[in-house]
């Protein structure tokens, strides 16, 4: 079975999402540098690109 099917699988709500990023937010600040400068606007779209692909598979309502 592929992988991302198994990952992709989940159906997280709002609250589990947040509490994956702030558990990845060091990781992320430290990959949120350009040219050695902290590039706020990286780091949003990490942000986001996470939460959207975490949240692609929930029901709607």
């Amino acid at each position: 079975m592929n992988n991302t099917m198994l990952f992709n699988n989940f159906n997280l709500s709002n609250e589990e999402i947040e509490n994956i990023l702030n558990q990845l937010e060091k990781t992320i600040n430290a990959n949120c540098y350009i040219n050695g400068i902290f590039n706020e606007d990286l780091k949003q779209d990490i942000y986001l690109n996470i939460f959207v692909s975490l949240s692609k598979n929930r029901k709607k309502l």
